[in-house]
């Protein structure tokens, strides 16, 4: 590990404030990394005082004690990259029928051998690393030696094979970034945590020479293999870091925890440059967001436990609100950026992530930091029965402080979010512009979510299994999104801009520009919340030649009637071929219906098109989502759109006065005009 000075931190990581070279703190006795002996009265009485926690307990305790009747047998070899297990048709989940028998739920196919067999194997290793981290808690909480001597079984079985396992990556080869446990060092650093925090936890009852066997076995070996990958600052370091720091903490080694604090990927460098200003983790997707935030606990929980105050460091070394950007910010963003149902948006390489589903590590951050609005997803959240509730969960919760959301923006994420209403039966509608955020970053700026009263209705295909063809051939093309596609080609990586943000009481809009996405092609999106029924879009391109513009607009439900007109056969290329039963469409669209919401689209364009409608893909090849085209062809191309929310049909045409464009909407006996110029937006 190359070893950075106070001087040369400065210079890769500027903010950060070091008061000299890295030092090992001094460590307090085992167990220290999960949980600490002094903190185990105060688990003992949250749980005895809490009757969901009592509950889970017990069913932890059951769950041992079955666990105890049956041998530890490792598998014969390492496991296989999860996302190997999906449908190479439509892209769904496999099911397991057996360990050598693998079905798609949706098109019955059957899947056996390599790599499937092996997805197996690493569920079956994962359990056996969730029983030493579970047994080893129970042992600290009960005192029962039987818990603590299958934790050691299972330990010393992986310390006697670990190196024997070869070591491969998801292609099957033996190269750095792969495992001996699992295929890749993601894997085996999240494999190797809970192993750790459940060798610390029976540390005590292990003999001097199980430990030494434990540690040159298992526990070192691991570490060096995951420390011989380095990823700079990405979602898949915290967890290396993570892996590492915790088995630098349990063997008292300064080069581990160095590396995964100090060096030039470490918990400082990531805190410091992998947080926007805006509070959001840099890849852009809210899924890796949550995913790296639950990378960093078990470090930040060990480095309290022994003195090392990460949950409080910021990333100028000063401490405190508003001093830097550090883990703190990672809780709140999603708070602010998140649809009114407390899901956030499915952009990039995610799913429409829940915060809901994050309450362990939010018991974690109101413990350390108290704010009454992280109370917030504890108090919505289902159950609070996970071991972090146990370990720090705060009871009774504070009262919680009354907030009013109303459309807002975040330049350095690169979000405009409009919205009307604070309940899950508000309007919102969420547009992109900002970076596009590394290797999970898709190509569909100005892109734009639109949800209403619990339902996301403006469609983004999000994310699913890498490894299904649907992955790459759909879910990260251009015209899977709600934004401007040329020629039937993917935009390019880039960063747009903001260039006008209006917030009312009446209405609300977004004017931004999309970057250099194609050569030679200037595009702009103005967007328009008015009250909680009425959406309006004007895009507005222009090029140093012709070019096929497809500004894209998909729904989710189904088209209340046939849509009218001919039908038109979409290219064999990437995202294209998922489109069906496309129809140039002549006449009105029809409306689609959503649930309880009626909806109508409305499209018109400055000069002659096609408007082209039919059926995209969903996150999957069997989801249905309806989808509308405007096509423009020539060295310029503007449309206007009106989507409403209330049954109403809108009577909807676009206007253009040099480099100011309007779309102009009569709907329920009134007019609105928003009016686009190069940098301003305004409803007349």
């Amino acid at each position: 590990m190359k070893k950075l000075t106070t001087a040369a931190l400065a210079v890769l990581l500027p903010g950060v404030l070091l008061a000299g070279d890295f030092k090992m703190p001094q460590l307090p006795e085992h167990p220290r990394l999960l949980l600490t002996a002094a903190q185990i009265p105060a688990i003992k009485t949250r749980i005895e005082a809490d009757a969901v926690l009592h509950a889970r307990f017990a069913a932890m305790i059951k769950q041992a004690d079955g666990w105890l009747k049956k041998p530890v047998e490792l598998p014969a070899r390492g496991g296989q990259w999860w996302h190997y297990y999906t449908c190479d048709v439509d892209g769904a989940r496999l099911v397991t029928v057996s360990s050598t028998t693998h079905r798609c739920p949706v098109c019955g196919k059957v899947f056996s051998g390599w790599p499937y067999d092996d997805v197996i194997l690493s569920g079956v290793h994962s359990g056996y690393s969730g029983q030493v981290r579970d047994l080893g808690f129970l042992y600290a909480l009960t005192g029962n030696a039987a818990y603590a001597a299958r934790a050691r079984e299972i330990l010393l079985a992986y310390a006697a094979k670990y190196s024997a396992y070869p070591l491969h990556n998801i292609q099957g080869k033996a190269e750095v970034g792969g495992g001996h446990v699992m295929p890749q060092t993601l894997d085996e650093a999240s494999w190797l945590i809970p192993m750790c925090q459940g060798a610390d936890l029976i540390w005590n009852y292990l003999s001097p020479s199980e430990r030494k066997t434990m540690e040159d076995g298992l526990i070192r070996p691991a570490a060096q293999t995951i420390m011989r990958h380095k990823m700079k600052i990405h979602n898949i370091q915290c967890w290396k870091n993570s892996a590492v720091g915790l088995a630098g903490l349990l063997l008292g080694d300064s080069a581990m925890l160095e590396d995964a604090l100090a060096s030039d990927h470490g918990f400082y460098a990531q805190m410091a440059q992998g947080i926007n200003a805006d509070g959001q983790w840099y890849e852009g997707a809210w899924g890796y967001h949550f995913f790296m935030m639950n990378a960093v606990a078990p470090l930040a929980v060990a480095g309290a436990n022994c003195g090392l105050d990460l949950f409080g460091y910021t990333a100028n070394g000063q401490g405190g609100p508003g001093s830097g950007r550090g883990y703190r910010d990672l809780f709140l963003a999603p708070l602010k950026l998140a649809m009114p149902d407390k899901r956030l948006p499915g952009f990039n390489d995610s799913d429409y992530a829940g915060i809901l589903a994050q309450a362990p590590i939010y018991e974690l951050a109101l413990a350390h930091y108290g704010d009454a609005e992280l109370a917030e997803v504890l108090r919505a959240a289902p159950k609070r029965d996970s071991l972090y509730a146990m370990i720090s969960g705060v009871y009774p919760l504070p009262q919680p402080k009354t907030q009013t959301l109303s459309s807002r923006n975040y330049p350095s994420a690169g979000y405009a979010i409009l919205q009307n209403g604070n309940d899950s039966g508000a309007t919102w509608l969420c547009l992109k512009y900002g970076p596009h955020g590394g290797g999970h970053g898709h190509p569909d700026k100005l892109n734009f979510i639109l949800y209403s009263s619990g339902t996301v209705l403006g469609f983004d295909p999000g994310t699913g299994p890498y490894a299904a063809p649907i992955h790459g051939q759909w879910r990260k093309t251009t015209i899977a999104h709600n934004t401007l596609t040329v020629d039937e080609e993917n935009q390019s990586p880039a960063t747009g801009k903001d260039l006008a943000f209006v917030s009312s009481a009446a209405w609300s809009g977004i004017l931004a520009d999309a970057g250099p996405i194609y050569p030679g092609v200037t595009y702009r999106r103005a967007a328009a919340l008015v009250g909680h029924d009425l959406v309006i879009v004007l895009d507005m391109a222009s090029a140093d030649k012709e070019h096929t513009f497809d500004f894209a607009y998909h729904n989710t439900g189904e088209w209340a009637t046939p849509l009218p007109g001919k039908d038109i056969a979409m290219p064999d290329k990437i995202g294209y071929k998922y489109l069906h039963e496309m129809k140039v469409v002549d006449g009105a669209l029809p409306p689609v219906k959503n649930g309880v919401l009626t909806e109508n689209i409305a499209v018109a364009m400055l000069r002659h098109g096609d408007i082209l409608a039919g059926i995209g893909a969903g996150t999957f090849a069997n989801e249905k989502v309806p989808c509308v085209i405007a096509r423009i062809k020539g060295s310029s191309a503007a449309a206007a759109w009106a989507i409403t929310l209330d049954g109403v049909k809108p009577d909807l045409r676009i206007e253009a006065n040099g480099d100011v464009f309007s779309a102009v909407v009569k709907i329920n006996g009134k007019t609105y005009r928003l009016v686009a110029a190069p940098d301003t937006l305004k409803l007349e």
